[in-house]
């Protein structure tokens, strides 16, 4: 089957994608394709959105004719069709069809967590913090004290988290360790290889655009075209689609560097699966299909993994990542495929709705990814641990004569920017950008680094609002006012160095991180996509979505 890529929607100035038929296919083409490739995610996403819009009477009776006989005769019909009616409010009504089945028999014959999640048993309590907690962060609503809250879902045995130990342990506890600076390649250095390598691969589609979409002084935009192809147990597909990449930076050239280096990472997120395994990649990535207690390797264990559903032991697809040994080396260990690639398609069942491209990164060095993915790990565990607080918020002024005149530039243009402090328990510096709407819709962007000056300054340009552009909201009143250079910094000089204080400070922490080395043979541009279990994945906010002890504790902490 041939899907091709398309655009749906955009949140937060992020777009949304699926995969649809690349062919008109009728309502039964679609069904008998589901019957013969049941764990088609595509093409069972393609169907289930579809019901959206699908005619209630027309629904109704279909319903009622595999209920017959409960569904046994046709569970895979059955299992899109009741998914249809919990994941569609227009369609809601027509659940009590399914009285008298246990929807849980129907998990099997479904790619999809949605029954499983709709079956949770405190799911619904669940919900109802996640709607709370989603519009306190999104759209900076208060939140109500506890006891005017929903009912607890945690008790104070969950709650009882150690006490952290932070970067700035992390970074005392190696001195005498860490190696001696060593800058970077130079920029122009970096583009102009990245840029002469994707040529080679046919992975461009026009030149590079300006675009004014963030408060960044200049940014950059190129399209390019995903081209995969996916052999693996009963699925012979292929997927095509255009991309873009975009790049940021107070120089043209940090922003060239920037776009061409996201266009590479991007373009190796995307697998090419045959008979062999992973294909194309510098490494040789054979699969191993199986369940996690009948690997005879080391693995990451999907239990430890921050999953919106357990892991129930289904099979799965397998290849080879590698994490840290504890004595300044690495060791083997097996991931799941799907924790790996972007639109990941395999004949296997799904352990997530949706999981993004946090955790992907490329550099000039294996290091520098590992450095970059990395600190996207951890803004992404920020993002859905951490709360709205005024108390935490502050606006900033600067030496550098390079931000002065960026902010500056916002003031002439009626542009009131400020932050947030969103940095854990883990001490690595995490901000957050806010740009209020005219209409009241809030506008953020998001940067974590070791150096707290470069996290906050990469939050502020990547706030999705055009500059020059239209004069915003005002700023809170009465914020703070903190100083960029006094914004704490545990950078080595080297991103060597860097990775040590990082992991260190995670596993000290008891999160140990994993990645899957992803530089592919015609690139030969270092990628990795970074995994570490015990930190959050996801921060949709969603139906989907669990409120972690982390989170709820800080939400405690707000009204001590």
């Amino acid at each position: 089957m041939r899907y091709k890529l398309q655009m749906m929607d955009t949140d937060f100035g992020v777009g949304m994608f699926a995969a649809l038929p690349d062919v008109n296919l009728s309502f039964n083409e679609m069904i008998d394709h589901l019957r013969k490739h049941p764990y088609d995610d595509y093409m069972h996403e393609f169907v289930l959105q579809g019901f959206k819009d699908f005619r209630t009477r027309k629904l109704q009776k279909l319903i009622k004719e595999v209920m017959k006989d409960k569904g046994t005769s046709d569970p895979v019909l059955t299992a899109v069709m009741y998914e249809a009616c919990i994941c569609h409010k227009r369609q809601n009504q027509l659940l009590h069809l399914f009285d008298g089945l246990d929807p849980m028999t129907l998990v099997d014959s479904t790619p999809t967590i949605h029954i499983r999640s709709h079956n949770m048993e405190d799911q619904p309590a669940h919900t109802k913090w996640i709607d709370l907690f989603g519009k306190n962060i999104f759209t900076l609503a208060p939140l109500p004290p506890p006891e005017e809250g929903p009912e607890p879902i945690f008790s104070d045995t969950d709650l009882a988290i150690s006490e952290p130990i932070t970067a700035a342990h992390a970074l005392e506890a190696l001195k005498g360790q860490l190696p001696p600076p060593l800058p970077r390649r130079p920029l122009k250095e970096t583009t102009d290889y990245a840029l002469d390598v994707l040529n080679k691969a046919d992975a461009f589609l026009g030149p590079a655009m300006e675009h004014k979409a963030s408060l960044s002084p200049i940014a950059r935009l190129r399209h390019w075209m995903v081209k995969i192809r996916c052999k693996n147990g009963s699925f012979n597909n292929a997927l095509e689609g255009i991309q873009t990449c975009y790049g940021r930076g107070l120089i043209k050239e940090r922003a060239d560097a920037s776009y061409s280096m996201e266009m590479a990472e991007r373009f190796s997120s995307y697998a090419n699966v045959g008979t062999k395994g992973i294909l194309k990649y510098t490494r040789e990535y054979p699969l191993i299909f199986a369940a996690y207690d009948e690997l005879e390797q080391a693995a990451v264990n999907p239990a430890d993994i921050r999953l919106e559903v357990p892991y129930a032991g289904q099979k799965l697809h397998w290849m080879e990542a590698h994490t840290p040994d504890g004595n300044g080396g690495i060791k083997p260990i097996l991931m799941p495929v799907q924790f790996v690639f972007l639109f990941c398609n395999l004949d296997e069942q799904s352990l997530f709705s949706a999981l993004g491209s946090t955790g992907l990164a490329s550099g000039n060095t294996l290091a520098e990814a590992k450095v970059a993915a990395l600190t996207e790990v951890i803004e992404r565990d920020s993002d859905a641990t951490t709360l709205f607080d005024p108390e935490r918020c502050f606006k900033i002024e600067t030496d550098d004569p390079e931000i002065s005149k960026l902010l500056a530039g916002y003031k002439e243009d009626g542009i009131d920017v400020w932050f947030m402090d969103v940095t854990t328990e883990l001490g690595i510096p995490c901000y957050k950008s806010v740009v209020l709407g005219k209409h009241g819709d809030v506008n953020k962007g998001g940067g974590c680094d070791l150096s707290g000056s470069s996290a906050l300054v990469s939050a502020m340009t990547e706030t999705a609002y055009p500059y020059p552009g239209p004069k915003s909201g005002p700023a809170p009143e009465g914020l703070p006012t903190c100083k960029l250079e006094d914004l704490p910094d545990y950078s080595t000089g080297s991103a060597e160095g860097d990775l040590m204080v990082l992991e260190k400070t995670l596993m000290d922490n008891g999160y140990t991180p994993n990645y899957v080395d992803l530089t592919r043979k015609d690139l030969n541009i270092p990628v990795t996509r970074a995994i570490v279990p015990g930190l959050e994945l996801i921060s949709d906010f969603d139906q989907y979505s669990r409120v972690s002890p982390r989170l709820f504790k800080n939400y405690l902490e707000m009204f001590k």
